[in-house]
């Protein structure tokens, strides 16, 4: 294989801690030599053992009281570049210098640790061979640069960008099948943002229901954060009806709610912007508590305050084969679909068909 189909092999590594991470970044490893993959490892949940560590126990667990021979001259492939400093953890470089590899291989620069050059100052090769078709950690990178989580905005409308029926007579516009590939972006996600619009009209539940996700024991559910201007919120709606927790956001001092210990429900008053919620604050305070990663799911209204503010990273649309008309909203009330597409802002990064829907997922071009 060579150093591309290995890093390769580690990035597929790193995602199988795509639900469970969360707050860190995923992080895939492995240990080469002579042809051979002889150990892998990945970091799996917050506080726990970092994918280099892993990697080498499980060396050390296979190989025994020969592990220093076997490791001797091998390469390490490594996502993320190996941490220096302690935190929950010991730092990695300190376990990868007791083994002679010949070089260290990582994909991504790591601006909070300097684990590349504390490596090269003992001896090792240091390589960085980056994948252009990879992209791993757009929350872990964002909030690292600007403290402030990544957001995805998922939508799902009609060719013309109609988004729910006015009249609320039919409640889906795609198919079970996109529902469920988009339930992949609530699974990976800290928080889930939603209006006390959608709250109103859809009475959403708003959770995870991957089935690989939450049979996995060290998934949570993700934070539901809910923006609204109102002064009542009828707590019997779905929404609440889980124990994850969940924050309500409001600039209203009068909001009226019963709170109590099943709910899980706190209520933050925010700065007003226009007489509107502050989004940059709420996304500030989400930052604050580690939040790295964000989906909003929401109406026209939220959407487009957004998309004025031009704060969504990534968009995912799920476009269904129909033509609404007026008997349906649009998603943004300022401009049409196709002016959204055509943002020399925005590259497609993913193209593909669900069925009878188109999936298109568009990223910030100077997006993490």
């Amino acid at each position: 294989m060579n150093k591309s189909a290995l890093m390769e092999r580690a990035v597929h590594l790193a995602l199988k801690g795509s639900f469970t991470t969360r707050e860190n970044p995923n992080v895939g490893c492995l240990i080469y030599k002579n042809g051979m993959i002889l150990s892998e490892g990945w970091h799996v949940t917050p506080g726990s053992n970092h994918a280099e560590v892993n990697a080498i126990l499980n060396a050390e667990s296979k190989f025994k009281d020969s592990t220093k021979d076997v490791l001797d001259g091998s390469s390490l492939f490594v996502t993320l570049e190996p941490c220096s400093t302690e935190k929950r953890t010991p730092p990695c470089t300190d376990l990868i210098q007791k083994y002679s590899f010949k070089e260290i291989i990582y994909m991504q620069s790591d601006p909070s640790q300097k684990g590349s050059d504390v490596l090269k100052e003992k001896g090792f090769g240091i390589e960085k061979l980056s994948l252009n078709n990879s992209v791993l950690n757009n929350g872990f990178f964002k909030h690292l640069a600007e403290g402030k989580p990544y957001v995805r905005a998922k939508i799902a409308c009609s060719m013309d960008g109609k988004i729910a029926f006015k009249n609320n007579n039919e409640q889906w516009i795609t198919t079970q099948a996109s529902r469920k590939d988009g339930y992949f972006y609530r699974a990976i996600s800290g928080a889930i943002i939603t209006g006390s619009g959608t709250l109103e009209t859809d009475n959403p539940l708003l959770n995870v229901r991957l089935e690989e996700a939450v049979n996995d024991q060290d998934f949570k559910q993700p934070l539901k954060v809910l923006f609204s201007t109102k002064s009542y919120i009828d707590s019997n709606k779905k929404f609440f009806q889980d124990n994850s927790r969940k924050i309500i956001f409001t600039n209203n001092e009068n909001l009226e709610m019963r709170i109590n210990e099943t709910l899980n429900t706190e209520i933050v008053k925010t700065e007003s912007d226009a007489n509107q919620i502050s989004i940059p604050s709420v996304l500030n305070y989400l930052g604050s508590i580690n939040i790295k990663d964000v989906l909003l799911e929401a109406g026209p209204r939220l959407i487009s305050s957004f998309i004025d503010l031009n704060l969504i990273d990534e968009y995912i649309f799920y476009i269904a084969p129909k033509v609404l008309g007026n008997k349906a909203n649009s998603f943004y009330t300022n401009k049409n679909l196709e002016g959204i597409l055509n943002s020399p802002d925005l590259e497609i990064v993913e193209e593909k068909s669900i069925g009878r829907d188109l999936k298109l997922v568009l990223r910030k071009k100077n997006a993490s």
